[in-house]
């Protein structure tokens, strides 16, 4: 007999990314490898512990930062080494999710067919 695994479905489709990252109040730097509105996904050569479980990221943005407030959900690791950690977006600022839009509105249009004429 087969077991069943109720697989948790995401809110929001994340978006392939690939935006620098850096924080002062943990001695964390990275990649936001994906993201959506209320999450993302950060591949780091330096994960160091302990560390808080809350913390602000800085995402370089054009000329500004966009600070976005995380807890962490998950950590992977990886030939036994930690390299990546799972954030839940504590709260997002509207230009956090401008910027999510614009991702996603580019990456569907790099998706869609062209028609040449």
């Amino acid at each position: 007999m087969k077991s069943r695994v109720a697989l948790k479905r995401r809110a929001f489709e994340r978006i392939p990314a690939s935006l620098e990252f850096h924080s002062f109040n943990v001695d964390y730097y990275g990649v936001v490898t994906d993201l959506s509105e209320n999450g993302m996904f950060i591949k780091s050569q330096k994960i160091s512990f302990p560390f808080k479980k809350q913390f602000e990221i800085m995402i370089p943005v054009n000329d500004n930062m966009l600070n976005v407030p995380v807890q962490v959900t998950r950590i992977t690791k990886s030939n036994s080494f930690y390299d990546g950690i799972g954030v839940e977006l504590l709260k997002p600022s509207r230009n956090y999710l401008n910027l999510v839009k614009r991702l996603r509105s580019l990456q569907k249009s790099l998706k869609s067919p062209r028609v040449v004429s």
